[in-house]
């Protein structure tokens, strides 16, 4: 249980969770799926997921140190829009995109103090 929890497997989920933001990121707008649900759900929940990532692999940074590399990741995907066919900056996807790293961070950081007590158990 201790290898499957250790902060090595939740740092290269971390890097997997970079690598299909980015890709579904920049993929030209008419490349999308057409049904998908509510846009705003998709950011706040992409980027949850990438915050608790983030908090869960990471061991000695600080949380607001993740946030804010997590929230200028997705600035950096959202100015990189704007040069891509069919889609654009939105400032409410960047706020979606904050609120869920904030979220993922936060909950990886209860969810490490559980982890913590549970293991010394």
């Amino acid at each position: 249980m201790k290898a499957f929890l250790s902060s090595k497997l939740f740092k290269v989920l971390f890097a997997l969770g970079v690598i299909v933001i980015a890709i579904g990121s920049v993929m030209p707008g008419k490349q999308l799926p057409s049904s998908l649900p509510w846009d705003k759900a998709l950011h706040f929940v992409g980027y949850f997921g990438l915050g608790f990532l983030a908090r869960m692999g990471s061991d000695r940074r600080p949380a607001w140190l993740l946030m804010v590399a997590c929230i200028v990741f997705s600035l950096a995907i959202e100015i990189a829009q704007m040069f891509i066919p069919n889609r654009g900056f939105e400032w409410q996807d960047l706020v979606a995109n904050a609120l869920g790293v904030v979220s993922g961070v936060l909950v990886g950081i209860l969810g490490k103090k559980l982890l913590i007590t549970h293991t010394k158990a």
